[in-house]
């Protein structure tokens, strides 16, 4: 091959590259936006965020904390719009521990002896069916409007209960507004007590949709669920449009410390769906969440889903049965999958098909030797980005007393911090191929593509083992590869590196996405846990990198790219802190 042809064939890489990066970058925004708000001028059987947003600029017009003068004016205003929706209204007082009533006294509100559970119930055709209940808290921190903690929760609950017709409603329609949740979750864990403790209208629920919030923009995950979901998520898959949700994040969550007022519906036994947006976190239990600061198209999302599926739920003549856990995610917000945990072995035995079918098509492009290195390969760009993302997560300020606000503030700067170091992570890999391999071995595509592919359908096998709920994290972008692999062994090289583009811009975009939830939802504490993604980006860029590139400007750039995530992490850590606005507790 002559020199011009290396160095036309050269640039060709690096051009479908870098059009890669951009395309899966611009693909993963556009999937993390949220809807544009529905005007008020819509259908009355939609959900619309601008008619929602009355009622979050009455609740959250001033700070309202449990005991408050302010949240009994916030307690009236719904009372009094819940019996114009047609309910039948009624307030239940509930004591308030001595801790969370000396936390009050300390925060500077009044000693509220007692909360008040505003309970609406509005009949359906039968009675005697299970009842379908939407959830939210209408008190906030102290000094915060909580415009979307939780103002946003209860303006969506007011809309979706308007927008589902009482001449529809085959069941009960129960809209639950707690209070004191800030305090501890008092007011829901009164309400779900159980035994004579509870509320009586408690034993009546049959499937509960809770909606809270940890930031002020950002689309709506579908988070927690009950018990036994597997039907609950068929249903979910069928009439929620624009879903956000994933199997992994509902087994994530119930390993954390946190909890919302759905922490005892699920210990109650009772099904039901949790939503929550958390993006713009600055706002979290800050002054600033006023009505105007928060996301509309955040409202939107979330209000949307939720009205599907409370819709779909007080109209069933039945409620889904339990049924075993199911292995669900969307696909980009477009829609959702759901199957049977035993459907993942499926996914995987088509993907060994492939795998085995395209090493055989190209057997005299790839070595034993080969398949081993691309492991090698694979450690290395997962360690190096744990490593910096480590130690970036520590130059930011991780390792010193901060304000846990401050550092949810911070977490867009954060994770550009952690694109970054990921980027310099494999220019470093990448860098290091022609040194690690001889002429008498020489790398070759197709032996570092089939190896990476063999240890991630392993890696993806393990954890259908112990793991089953990870599948739609390894197992779907294995798939979207190995389909690629096929096409590129049997096709001519252009058409192959065609499908190799396309592969890697819907799975980077897609791990891109489920890395945005997992910081979103983990917090700050632990970034490197993002590295686990690193063998699956590195198999499905792997046609596409220039094996060949000296190491000296791959070097350069990741020098460069770790500096500019070293220099954002240094504007985190020396950044003026927020206003404290302190929390009874950092429940969600």
């Amino acid at each position: 091959m002559s020199a011009s042809k290396r160095s036309g064939d050269k640039m060709a890489r690096w051009l479908a590259l870098v059009v890669t990066l951009v395309a899966a970058a611009f693909l993963g925004f556009a999937a993390a936006r949220p809807p544009l708000p529905v005007p008020a001028s819509a259908p009355a059987d939609q959900f619309s965020a601008i008619r929602a947003m009355g009622d979050v600029r009455v609740i959250a017009r001033a700070p309202h904390p449990t005991g408050s003068a302010a949240n009994d004016a916030v307690r009236a205003h719904l009372v009094a719009r819940l019996q114009d929706l047609g309910f039948t209204v009624r307030e239940t007082s509930f004591p308030m521990p001595d801790k969370a009533r000396r936390g009050l006294v300390k925060r500077g509100t009044a000693d509220a002896a007692t909360g008040v559970n505003i309970t609406a119930l509005r009949p359906g055709r039968d009675p005697a069916a299970p009842a379908v209940a939407l959830m939210a808290h209408y008190d906030s921190v102290p000094g915060s409007p909580g415009a979307a903690d939780d103002a946003a929760g209860v303006a969506a609950a007011l809309e979706i209960a308007r927008a589902i017709p009482r001449s529809t409603q085959a069941r009960d329609l129960v809209v639950l507004l707690t209070d004191a949740e800030e305090a501890g979750l008092v007011g829901a864990r009164a309400f779900f007590a159980p035994g004579i403790a509870g509320d009586p209208l408690a034993d009546r629920i049959g499937v509960l949709v809770n909606m809270e919030t940890r930031g002020g923009g950002g689309r709506a995950f579908m988070f927690e669920t009950g018990a036994d979901n597997g039907a609950m998520m068929a249903l979910y898959r069928r009439v929620v449009a624009n879903p956000t949700t994933t199997a992994m994040a509902v087994k994530i969550y119930a390993l954390l410390p946190n909890s919302t007022d759905f922490t005892p519906v699920r210990k109650r036994g009772i099904p039901g769906f949790n939503f929550a947006f958390t993006g713009d976190a600055r706002l979290y239990h800050s002054p600033l969440a006023t009505p105007d600061a928060v996301d509309q198209g955040s409202i939107q999302h979330m209000g949307g889903q939720a009205l599907g599926i409370t819709r779909a739920l007080v109209t069933a003549g039945a409620l889904p049965p339990a049924a075993p856990d199911a292995i669900f995610a969307d696909v980009f917000g477009l829609f959702t999958l759901s199957y049977p945990v035993a459907m993942g072995w499926l996914l995987l035995g088509v993907a060994a098909v492939l795998l085995v079918a395209a090493a055989r098509r190209r057997r005299a492009d790839w070595t034993g030797w080969g398949l081993a290195a691309a492991g090698l390969d694979a450690v290395t760009v997962t360690l190096t980005a744990g490593v910096l993302l480590y130690l970036g997560n520590l130059l930011s300020g991780a390792d010193a007393p901060v304000n846990y606000y401050d550092r949810l503030a911070a977490l867009p700067r954060l994770e550009t911090q952690a694109l970054l170091l990921m980027l310099a992570s494999l220019a470093i890999t990448v860098a290091m191929l022609p040194r690690r391999h001889s002429r008498r071995h020489p790398r070759r595509l197709w032996s570092g593509w089939i190896g990476l592919a063999g240890l991630n359908l392993v890696i993806a096998a393990a954890a259908q083992v112990w793991l089953p709920a990870a599948g739609p994290i390894l197992a779907w972008p294995l798939l979207v590869a190995l389909v690629a692999m096929t096409i590129a062994a049997r096709a001519p090289d252009t058409v192959g590196t065609i499908a190799a583009m396309v592969a890697a811009i819907l799975g980077l975009a897609w791990l891109g996405s489920l890395a945005h939830g997992v910081l979103l939802g983990i917090g700050t504490g632990m970034p490197s846990v993002t590295a686990v993604f690193a063998p699956l980006g590195l198999m499905l860029l792997w046609p596409l990198l220039p094996h060949t590139a000296a190491r000296r400007p791959l070097l350069i750039a990741a020098l460069l790219l770790v500096v500019a995530a070293g220099s954002l992490a240094l504007w985190v850590r020396v950044d003026a802190p927020a206003p404290l606005i302190p929390a009874y507790t950092d429940s969600k």
